[in-house]
């Protein structure tokens, strides 16, 4: 018989051989959390504190038309003595408000000064006597006939009188919306910079703005859209009010 040869086994088990390899310490894991933790914080902290600086110019502009129309104008009296120069000029003023009040101007659209007097020779080189002057205004709506307003005024008696300023009704209303479009464009052009940089956190920091006058002393004609919805603006005509901003953006 031949000798029986022993046989040994060897139970092989998964988590006996997990359990058998080297573990990463619990204190490494929080240090390497902390570490990128410390990192992300660094980089949002660069990110923020180092915005980019953009500054743009915004244009707006509307079209009025001319509502009304302001004219300004000097009447003078000369005589011998003080008394007599300031009647006057002062019976000239009261002709000349009549005047306007039969051409259509309102009472509350007449403007007059006081009274100024000097003595002659101090105007002209040699005269004698006095001279008073009285400067008056006057606003009408009847754009279209300024000139003949103008030549009416000379023909009553005025000394001077000074080109007409014209105006529109609602001009806070109209400032605000060339201001509206202005800021619109400049928005626009903030954006197209920003997105180009991937700059999409947008804040105004400043803002700079520059206006037109909002009267002028000439019109043009309306295009022919403007001109056959506005009555107005086709009889007395249209100047623009423009409104220019600068507006500093910092972006993220």
């Amino acid at each position: 018989m031949e000798p029986v040869q022993p046989r040994f086994t060897a139970n092989y088990s998964p988590e006996a051989s997990k359990d058998g390899m080297p573990k990463m310490s619990f204190d490494m894991k929080k240090v390497l959390m902390v570490v990128c933790s410390l990192v992300i914080v660094l980089i949002v902290w660069l990110y923020v504190s180092s915005p980019l600086m953009v500054t743009v110019t915004g244009n707006g502009e509307v079209s009025v038309p001319a509502t009304n129309a302001t004219v300004s104008f000097t009447l003078s009296g000369n005589d011998a003595s003080i008394g007599a120069a300031v009647a006057s000029v002062q019976s000239k003023a009261s002709s000349m408000r009549d005047f306007l009040l039969k051409s259509g101007v309102g009472e509350g659209d007449i403007a007059e000064s006081q009274v100024t007097a000097v003595p002659a020779a101090l105007v002209s080189e040699g005269a004698t006597g006095f001279q008073s002057t009285i400067s008056m205004a006057a606003k009408t709506t009847h754009v279209s006939n300024v000139g003949n307003l103008v030549s009416d005024l000379y023909t009553n008696g005025a000394l001077v009188v000074a080109q007409p300023v014209l105006s529109v009704e609602n001009q806070d209303k109209l400032d605000q919306t060339a201001l509206d479009s202005a800021m619109k464009d400049a928005k626009a052009q903030a954006a197209k910079i920003g997105n180009s940089n991937w700059k999409f956190i947008r804040k105004i920091v400043s803002i700079t703005q520059a206006s037109s006058p909002t009267t002028s002393t000439s019109t043009t004609k309306p295009d022919t859209l403007t001109s056959s919805a506005d009555s107005v603006a086709s009889t007395n005509g249209v100047f623009k009010i423009v409104k220019a901003v600068s507006v500093s953006y910092k972006m993220w």
